[in-house]
C-alpha cells in the first residue's frame, strides 16, 4: 500500500489531544472520516464507543461474519477537578503512569469547548494530592496568569509534548498508544473501500481503555457486539514484552491476564505465512506480549471470537529513564499490520476457513506423529519388547 495515505492517517490522528474521558476530538475525526466514505456506516453507543462497518459483498451472499478490527481513542492524561488557588488546579490522574516522572513535568492543558487545533495552555506539575476519604488521588497544577483564568471544568491535560514526528522509519508522538492504532484500523477500512473489496469488516474504537477498559466492557455489556463476528484487537504494546521495533506486527498470544482463542491465532499466522509468501518484504512476530493487559482479555471474558495484534512500542506510556518522552512505533510495522489485517480480510474463505485449516494441519501432524511411535510404544511398553535400533 502507499505509505503516504498512512502516514495521513497517523499525523491527522496522533496530533489530536486526548484522554480517557476526554476523545471527543478523535471521535469527531472519526465521524468526519466516514462522511467521506459513504460506504461505511457508524453507529455509537451510549457510552460514545463508535463502531464502523462496511459491508462490500454484493447482495444477496451467503452471512459471512465481520472482521472487525479494535482500537482505543484515549491516552494517559489528567482532567481537571478543582481549583485551589487562583493559578494552581487539581487534576484527576486518569490512566497509569509513572509518578516520579510527573512531578515537576510540564504539560499541555487542552479545553473541550476549544477546536481540536488549539494552541494548549503551559502548565507544570508541582505536587502530589493523596487520597483523603472519597476523594481520590490528584496532581497540583500551577498555571500563571493571565492563562490560568482558562482553566476549569472541561479542561484536559497531556505531558508536554511533540504530538507527532517522523525520524528516517521511526513514527514518534505524545499519544502512539493506542491513536496509531487507530489509524492503522482506519487505513485498513480506507483501503477495503477504495479497492471496493467484497468483504465485510469494521472497526471498534473504544473510550476510556486506559483507566480499567471502561469503553470496552461498556461495549460487550450492552449486547451490540455479535457472537458471529470475528474481532482483532490492536494494541500499541510494550516493547519490554520481548517484541522488537522493525521486525514487522506481532501476532498476540495473549497478555498478562488471558491467553486468546488459539484457533484463530493459528488462522492469523497460517494468514501472515501466506503473505510472507507471496512477499518478500513482508515479515511479523509472533509474541505472548505480557507486559500489560489489553481489550482483548475483555472479548474473550465475554465469549467472542477474538485475535490480537500489536505495534511494538518504544517509551510504552511515555516512560523514559529521567523525564516523560514521546512514544516511539516503527512505520514499516505499522504498514506491515495494515497489510496483515486486509490479508485476513479478503483471502479466499476469510480467517474462518484460514483457522479451520489450521487446525486440521495441527491435526493432520499429531495424527502422524502419533502413527510414527504408537506401535513401538506399545511393544516396549514390555520390558522384554524393547527395540535396539541400529
Amino acid at each position: 500500500m502507499n505509505e503516504e495515505i498512512f502516514l495521513d492517517f497517523a499525523r491527522r490522528f496522533m496530533s489530536l489531544p486526548t484522554a480517557s474521558f476526554h476523545e471527543h476530538f478523535a471521535a469527531q475525526a472519526v465521524e468526519a472520516f466516514v462522511a467521506e466514505r459513504p460506504e461505511i456506516t457508524c453507529s455509537s453507543d451510549p457510552c460514545g464507543n463508535l463502531l464502523l462497518l462496511y459491508n462490500g459483498c454484493p447482495s444477496p451472499s451467503p452471512r459471512r461474519p465481520y472482521l472487525i478490527a479494535t482500537a482505543h481513542l484515549d491516552h494517559p492524561g489528567l482532567a481537571y477537578s478543582a481549583s485551589v488557588s487562583k493559578s494552581e488546579f487539581a487534576f484527576e490522574m486518569l490512566g497509569g503512569f509513572k509518578l516520579d516522572l510527573a512531578l515537576g513535568s510540564q504539560v499541555s492543558i487542552f479545553h473541550l469547548d476549544s477546536p481540536a487545533e488549539q494552541t494548549p495552555v503551559r502548565g507544570k506539575v508541582t505536587a502530589y494530592r493523596p487520597p483523603q476519604g472519597r476523594r481520590p488521588p490528584a496532581l497540583i497544577i500551577a498555571v500563571p496568569p493571565p492563562a490560568a483564568s482558562q482553566i476549569g471544568p472541561g479542561s484536559f491535560a497531556m505531558w508536554d509534548l511533540p504530538p507527532f514526528k517522523k525520524k528516517g522509519r521511526l513514527l514518534t508522538g505524545r499519544a502512539c498508544d493506542d491513536l496509531a492504532g487507530v489509524a492503522v484500523g482506519l487505513t485498513f477500512l480506507h483501503e477495503l473501500v477504495r479497492l471496493r473489496e467484497p468483504v465485510r469488516a469494521g472497526l471498534l474504537l473504544t473510550r476510556a481503555e486506559e483507566i480499567g477498559f471502561g469503553g470496552m466492557l461498556a461495549a460487550v455489556r450492552g449486547k451490540s457486539l455479535k457472537a458471529r463476528n470475528i474481532y482483532i484487537n490492536i494494541e500499541c504494546s510494550s516493547l519490554k514484552a520481548g517484541a522488537s521495533l522493525g521486525a514487522g506486527p506481532v501476532i498476540r498470544l495473549g497478555d498478562r491476564w488471558s491467553v486468546f482463542d488459539p484457533h484463530i491465532a493459528g488462522g492469523m499466522v497460517a494468514i501472515a505465512e501466506d503473505l510472507k509468501a507471496k512477499r518478500a518484504d513482508f515479515k511479523f512476530q509472533r509474541k505472548l506480549m505480557d507486559g500489560g493487559i489489553c481489550e482483548a482479555t475483555v472479548l474473550m471474558n465475554a465469549g467472542l471470537q477474538t485475535g490480537a495484534v500489536a505495534l511494538p512500542l518504544k517509551n510504552y506510556h511515555n516512560s523514559g529513564k529521567k523525564r516523560f518522552k514521546p512514544e516511539a512505533v516503527h512505520l514499516d510495522d505499522a504498514l506491515g499490520l495494515v497489510d496483515l489485517l486486509i490479508h485476513m480480510a479478503t483471502i479466499p474463505g476469510g480467517l474462518t476457513t484460514a483457522q479451520r485449516a489450521a487446525a486440521r494441519d495441527l491435526d493432520k501432524e499429531m495424527s502422524k506423529r502419533h502413527r510414527k511411535s504408537a506401535a513401538r510404544l506399545t511393544r516396549s511398553a514390555q520390558k522384554n519388547e524393547v527395540e535396539i535400533v541400529r
